[in-house]
């Protein structure tokens, strides 16, 4: 009888555990999560890793998709009704085209019921509400800032960056640090191909966006990068940047970059990449009338797709990623989050190779976006590149490429209504 019970009770045992895995699993709910170059981002892991551990009753499956092909493929996908929960926001000429298809989920009722406290995030985040309801929730904030090679200033003999450099002397300092010749050749400062490289920075110094479709503010942007490469020859050509394949990454990592201008997720690649460079950052140089520390701000954000079934179990994650448990994930990882506490930013300038004095550059004065929400955002932002392009490779001269902008903008406007 003791045998026959001994049996039967580990059996009973394990009958009872099988119904409440099929009963957690049954209870489980599974979201899925877009999001461009997943695999190439451990931080995003991470959050997720740490959120099923506090969420057991839910799962996350990711869909990671090529950056060079994530909006149009978001468009697609949602406008086709896939099953798509969560998905990030890259820019705000996504969010706009999002924001026109009825693609995204109102937030307010989620964010009052948390007792979220917005003011934490910055007045950048007034660029993903819409009448009066915010679209998407941000995670991660990149602001851009100037880096340097110490090694390249001290065999010139020439100061480091100071917070308070302009893009006159920014110009000066450029033509200091160049020498050599060939693939031996040190740059002072280099520009990628970017529009946004030349186009941005004087944005702070007009009311006028990229999208109003006066363009001749953007002359004395123009005039200095033309100087510098066509006269100056202390930046690499845009020519040789687009026919060569050059990365402003590989470029700064090898050594022959004495200052790059660019947005605060390269300092996560610094922190990891092998390279022996001797880097630090200052503010971005700022253009004469505006304030040390003017800069251009990019918010990421996360959405909730409006055809989701299960928004409850969506907005977890979303305000797990932009709270404060996944900032400091983020913030861990050398990625800078939207949300920027003094705990939040001692763990972001705390990090190992993170450069000393770094964290003054981080302060920034006034700040504006690349392109604001507008239903023209993606057409004007093509048109800007191919007349940026032009520009840059003497196709055609400055007058006639700020000319061919804004006739086009004023074309674009015209087609859309």
């Amino acid at each position: 009888m003791k045998k026959r019970l001994s049996l039967v009770l580990p059996v009973c045992l394990l009958v009872v555990l099988s119904l409440f895995t099929l009963h957690v699993g049954a209870q489980q709910t599974t979201i899925r999560f877009a999001v461009w170059d997943f695999s190439m981002s451990p931080e995003y892991q991470l959050v997720i890793d740490d959120f099923e551990a506090e969420y057991p009753d839910i799962k996350v499956e990711v869909i990671d998709i090529a950056a060079a092909e994530y909006p149009d493929k978001m468009t697609v996908m949602l406008a086709a009704g896939e099953e798509v929960d969560v998905f990030a926001v890259k820019d705000f000429a996504s969010y706009s085209n999002y924001l026109h298809r009825n693609y995204l989920t109102p937030l307010n009722s989620y964010i009052e019921a948390d007792g979220v406290d917005l003011s934490q995030y910055g007045s950048a985040i007034e660029y993903v509400m819409h009448e009066g309801q915010l679209m998407g929730f941000p995670y991660r904030s990149d602001i851009y800032v100037l880096y340097y090679n110490k090694d390249i200033f001290d065999r010139a003999g020439v100061p480091y960056p100071s917070n308070e450099m302009t893009w006159p002397e920014f110009r000066e300092v450029a033509k200091k640090l160049t020498s050599g010749e060939g693939n031996e050749k040190i740059y002072g400062a280099y520009f990628h191909s970017w529009r946004s490289q030349i186009q941005c920075p004087i944005l702070l110094t007009t009311d006028l966006t990229l999208v109003d479709g006066d363009y001749e503010f953007l002359r004395p942007a123009y005039e200095l990068a033309l100087a510098m490469q066509n006269e100056d020859k202390s930046v690499m050509s845009f020519a040789e940047i687009r026919t060569s394949n050059t990365h402003y990454r590989g470029l700064f990592e090898s050594g022959r970059v004495g200052m790059l201008w660019m947005g605060t997720w390269f300092i996560g690649s610094l922190l990891i990449d092998e390279h022996d460079v001797n880097w630090g950052i200052a503010k971005s140089p700022h253009w004469p009338g505006t304030n040390p520390g003017s800069t251009v701000e990019g918010l990421t954000t996360l959405a909730i797709n409006s055809k989701s079934k299960k928004k409850d179990a969506a907005w977890k994650l979303v305000s797990y990623f932009g709270g404060e448990k996944g900032a400091k994930i983020f913030a861990s990882r050398g990625v800078l989050p939207a949300l920027r506490t003094p705990e939040v930013l001692e763990i972001y300038t705390s990090a190992p190779g993170f450069p000393e004095g770094g964290a003054e550059a981080l302060m920034t004065a006034e700040t504006t976006v690349e392109l604001p929400p507008s239903v023209y955002s993606n057409a004007i932002d093509k048109m800007l590149s191919e007349e940026h392009s032009m520009i840059m490779t003497g196709q055609i001269s400055l007058d006639a490429g700020l000319k061919n902008m804004a006739e086009r903008a004023k074309e674009i406007k015209e087609e859309w209504w």
